[in-house]
């Protein structure tokens, strides 16, 4: 039956243990950088929210930080910034993946009013990721079975809502007469707050803003297919990262594009990274 076989594929073993890890030691970069970069915004922010105590125990636990970052968000910030650090050196456990996602939580709760799209992408990867330790090992060989099929099964979900997040995104452009016809650029070429002054004068070419346009749209539709073959799987997250980082620096979005490049990772093979190292010892 196909249960059984995706159940024997979902527990056969740890799949691609080491690009895994790599991932979520990535999030654990990019949530530093986010720490350090929203610092001296968050207590002004922090000044004039004020959030209340949950109601239960649970919440209050949760949710502290965010509660006494009112008064005290230099040393919530100096906390997270340690509990990161430490989080690089030490192995990705239910505990430090648990604490990691805490952390996450509080950020995205002192930052509510400016969060954007970068910001509930990386809320949904770092939940995602608790699943995707795989330290402690469980002894029974019932629960290591679950333990194994529950990593695995994580891994899967994490690519889904990667995909999805591309699928959404060119489906919707694909319907939206501004982004068929590359007005959509020259509506971008306006937002002079955002777009970087060397990119402005390119999208005032209609014919130009019509081949940007598809081949956005192109890119964002071919990502949700290319990306499950192994032929194609690499040269598809190559151009993806071209992509975001033109779009970091055109138009300012610097976390968006950093949060899909870390995602990218898992889509990524214990061989990937082995080819890479095998590389440059050849190099060498």
């Amino acid at each position: 039956m196909l249960t059984d076989k995706i159940i024997s594929q979902l527990s056969a073993d740890f799949h691609q243990q080491k690009a895994v890890t790599i991932f979520c030691k990535a999030l654990v970069v990019f949530t530093l950088f986010r720490v350090l970069a929203l610092w001296s915004i968050s207590g002004t922010i922090a000044q004039y929210q004020h959030l209340s105590w949950p109601g239960s125990w649970f919440g209050k636990l949760l949710f502290l930080p965010s509660v006494l970052a009112h008064e005290y968000v230099t040393v919530i910030y100096s906390i997270f910034l340690i509990l990161l650090v430490v989080g690089l050196f030490i192995p990705w456990s239910y505990f430090s993946a648990a604490v990691f996602f805490w952390i996450v939580a509080n950020l995205y709760r002192i930052t509510l009013p400016i969060t954007s799209g970068a910001d509930q992408t990386h809320f949904m990867l770092s939940l995602i990721a608790i699943g995707l330790a795989t330290v402690p090992r469980m002894d029974t060989p019932r629960s290591h079975t679950l333990q194994i099929i529950v990593y695995n099964a994580t891994v899967l979900i994490a690519q889904v809502i990667v995909v999805g997040i591309y699928f959404l995104s060119g489906w919707d452009k694909l319907i939206t007469p501004s982004w068929r016809t590359g007005e959509a650029f020259q509506l971008i070429a306006n937002l002079q707050h955002m777009i970087h002054p060397f990119f402005q004068p390119l999208l005032t070419n209609t014919t130009v803003n019509l081949v940007l346009a598809w081949c956005t749209i192109a890119f964002e539709l071919t990502f949700v297919i290319l990306v499950w073959f192994r032929r194609t799987r690499v040269y598809i997250l190559a151009i993806g990262v071209i992509f975001h980082l033109i779009i970091a620096v055109a138009l300012n979005l610097y976390s968006f594009s950093l949060i899909m490049i870390v995602s990218y990772m898992i889509f990524l093979k214990d061989g990937d990274y082995a080819f890479v190292l095998a590389r440059r010892g050849v190099n060498r």
